[in-house]
């Protein structure tokens, strides 16, 4: 299933999507998450959806300023993200599944926003990987492995330029760690063979092949 525009769901989800909308926009953030977790269900793969369900959820968040701790979250809500890392493999949708009941509990838990990036990627939706991805580095902007893994998600989605700047990110975080050295000249390469300026001789695979210059 690929991701879909609020234009291509039915009229009656079209019509929930603009009621969401207006509820956000009016501060009934509780009621527009509720709205777009009901279309979600339907229609996972639409991130315009899933972009406002989150944008409620961080106000709701915000509003109940729960005491628990983020190691106490993070302890309560292991054995879910376990239970859905296990199925990222053979049942991918579950475990996107998974991440969005634990999101929904908590937007900010960061491991659950990575599980929602890889079942994504698993789902062949780049976008969304992109979103899940960008969240948690925003939330843990200080970790590399985020931003490598948010910059292969910008690789499959043909954001190349993005993904050289989340390698720079990575890199700037943690010099020299290989998988960021990796990253940065593949999506290097796929800027320059974008921009028409990939220099005639030899094939793709040779030139990944080549050492990096300088």
């Amino acid at each position: 299933m690929p991701e879909v525009l609020i234009s291509a769901l039915s009229f009656a989800l079209q019509k929930q999507a603009e009621s969401a909308r207006s509820a956000f926009d009016r501060g009934r953030a509780e009621q527009a998450a509720d709205l777009c977790a009901k279309i979600l269900d339907e229609q996972p793969a639409c991130l315009s959806v899933r972009k406002l369900e989150r944008a409620a959820l961080l106000k709701v968040a915000a509003m109940r300023q729960s005491g628990l701790s983020k190691l106490v979250r993070a302890v309560s809500t292991a054995p879910f993200l376990l239970g859905g890392s296990m199925k990222l493999k053979d049942e991918p949708r579950a475990a996107f599944a998974s991440a969005e009941r634990l999101l929904r509990r908590d937007p900010h838990n960061t491991a659950a926003l990575g599980l929602m990036g890889q079942a994504a990627m698993a789902l062949n939706w780049p976008e969304t990987a992109v979103f899940a991805y960008e969240a948690a580095s925003d939330d843990e902007p200080d970790r590399a492995d985020l931003w490598i893994a948010l910059g292969g998600a910008y690789l499959i989605a043909g954001r190349a330029k993005d993904a050289v700047q989340a390698a720079d990110e990575a890199l700037r975080l943690h010099p020299g760690n290989a998988d960021a050295l990796a990253l940065q000249r593949t999506a290097s390469v796929s800027v320059t063979m974008a921009q028409g300026k990939w220099e005639q001789g030899g094939d793709f695979r040779g030139k990944l092949a080549e050492p990096p210059k300088g």
